[in-house]
């Protein structure tokens, strides 16, 4: 069933692909402050941040797409290098379950709190709204009557968030889920945000597969977030999400979850063993003996980023400079860590952000020279690139490499 309530407006039509991406903490991706979580990216932001980059996206029509990673998100992460692939090529990720926020912390992350989409959709619902005007919310997915029953729900409420529609669209595959009837429905709506619900795996590969064919700016799956506004379903009180036991509650409300909870902790207690520990053991920790140093040097195909002294964070301003340098023209990033001391998660969130930019020119990652302990590291957090054993050329002082002249980088 499809409904909707059209306003005219001149940004209605498929998003441009040229257009630029919201960007929630700086002008790229290499401004995030985004931390790997074995292997997921993690940006350290809470719920009011979320609700600021949904609304700028909203006001600039530029697309933000968001993830909210919990212990299934990793096991599948850890499996599937698709879903892996969706999660990193998002534009913010933001922590979901208490498990991954005790994993990110034991590897140093300052996570706040955790932040699910329950708790990002409910800021957005309590908010006064843009000036003149609510945002504009399309449900797509949800069990049968659950995106009417939300849509209706927002409708009576005339606070933060307005409904521009909804439409369930059954149990298909994801062919028939992505065809122009479905995204010209929902295209018709000219909504801010699509809020998707078809199941995790399915509904991150449709937005992976169809957000450059949406006008709405903004697209997540966010699961139960259609019942919980519904009210087919009822969200654990305050008391026990502090406890960290709204998994308890929602195996009351749905006894079908059971299963996958407890395929989920079995996972986690693998994932501890073989990449937790591992993680612990090789990573860094927060303060630097070295000063760490980065200078890229460019080579035909591509350029080799030569990284000195503790990678970790506070002192990661140079890298992120070279990382962004690096990841302009189309081609292979070398990462030389020959003189590289101790590595954290925090620069291996940079990293992926810079495997993410990289990915979308065609390009990849080779690590050089790395120790027995980073090539640890970079296991434990499932980091799937190449490494070279030896490239001399990344070795030679910049100015004099073959590769080409040395670029200092700035932050």
């Amino acid at each position: 069933m499809i409904a909707g309530n059209r306003k005219e407006d001149a940004s209605a039509g498929p998003m441009p692909s040229s257009a630029a991406v919201a960007r929630p903490f700086g002008r790229d991706d290499f401004d995030r402050d985004v931390w790997s979580v074995l292997g997921l990216p993690i940006d350290m932001a809470t719920a009011p941040d979320a609700v600021m980059a949904i609304e700028r996206a909203a006001r600039d029509r530029a697309p933000l797409s968001f993830v909210t990673p919990n212990v299934n998100f990793l096991v599948r992460a850890l499996r599937d290098k698709e879903a892996r692939r969706q999660i990193v090529d998002t534009d913010l990720s933001l922590i979901d379950g208490a498990p991954l926020v005790a994993i990110g912390r034991m590897l140093g992350a300052p996570i706040k709190e955790r932040c699910a989409g329950s708790d990002v959709f409910e800021a957005l619902r309590r908010r006064a709204g843009f000036p003149g005007r609510r945002l504009r919310v399309f449900f797509f997915g949800g069990r049968d009557g659950a995106a009417k029953a939300a849509s209706d729900a927002i409708a009576a409420e005339q606070r933060g968030v307005e409904s521009a529609g909804f439409l369930n669209p059954g149990a298909g595959d994801l062919a028939s889920m992505s065809s122009d009837a479905v995204i010209d429905a929902i295209n018709a709506a000219n909504a801010d945000f699509v809020l998707v619900a078809l199941g995790a795996a399915k509904g991150q590969a449709w937005i992976d597969q169809n957000r450059k064919r949406l006008s709405a700016p903004v697209v997540a799956h966010l699961g139960a977030v259609i019942d919980f506004t519904a009210g087919t379903i009822t969200r654990a009180p305050l008391l026990l999400r502090r406890l960290n036991l709204e998994w308890a509650w929602r195996i009351r409300e749905e006894p079908s979850l059971w299963r996958r909870y407890w395929r989920d902790a079995g996972s986690l207690m693998l994932v501890a063993g073989r990449k937790l520990v591992p993680a612990l053991l090789t990573g860094g920790g927060a303060a630097q003996r070295r000063a760490a140093s980065a200078v890229l040097a460019r080579q035909t195909g591509g350029a080799i980023v030569n990284l000195e002294g503790d990678l970790t964070a506070g002192g990661l301003d140079e890298v992120r400079g070279a990382f962004r340098a690096a990841a302009e023209p189309a081609g292979d990033v070398v990462l030389d860590l020959g003189g590289a001391g101790r590595i954290d998660a925090a620069f291996l969130g940079l990293v992926l952000m810079l495997e993410k930019n990289l990915r979308a020119k065609g390009g990849a990652i080779v690590v050089a020279n790395a120790s027995g302990a980073h090539r640890r590291l970079f296991a434990a957090h499932s980091l799937p690139y190449s490494f070279e054993t030896r490239i001399a050329a990344a070795r030679q002082p910049a100015a004099e490499s073959p590769a080409g002249r040395g670029i200092a980088a700035s932050a």
